[in-house]
C-alpha cells in the first residue's frame, strides 16, 4: 500500500462526513465552511502523522526480516562449513585407516 495517499484519503473522508452532517442539520453556509476548513486542516495533520507511523512500522518490519534472513543465511553457511569439516575428517580417517 502506498502511504502517500493516506493523508489525502483521511482528509477527504472527514470533509465528506462534515458536509453531510452540516446538510442534515441545516447549518448556515458560512458556519459550515468554517467547520469544514478546520476539519480538513486537523484531519490532514492527523493523516500525515498516521502516514509517518505506518512508514516507520513498515521500515522496522523490513529491517527485522532482513536480520532474520541474514541470520538464516549465516546458520546455513555454518551448517555447510560443519558438514565440510566432517567430510574432511571422515576422508582423513579413511585415508589413515587404509594406510594401516
Amino acid at each position: 500500500m502506498k502511504t502517500e495517499y493516506i493523508p489525502k484519503f483521511v482528509t477527504l473522508l472527514a470533509g465528506a462526513i462534515v458536509c453531510i452532517d452540516c446538510i442534515l442539520r441545516n447549518r448556515d453556509t458560512t458556519y459550515s465552511l468554517e467547520i469544514l476548513l478546520a476539519t480538513l486542516i486537523i484531519f490532514y495533520i492527523l493523516g500525515i502523522i498516521a502516514q509517518k507511523i505506518i512508514e516507520k512500522v513498515k521500515e522496522s518490519n523490513m529491517v527485522m526480516k532482513l536480520k532474520e534472513m541474514s541470520e538464516e543465511i549465516e546458520s546455513e553457511q555454518t551448517d555447510e562449513n560443519i558438514d565440510e569439516e566432517e567430510n574432511e575428517n571422515e576422508t582423513s580417517e579413511n585415508v589413515d585407516s587404509s594406510e594401516i
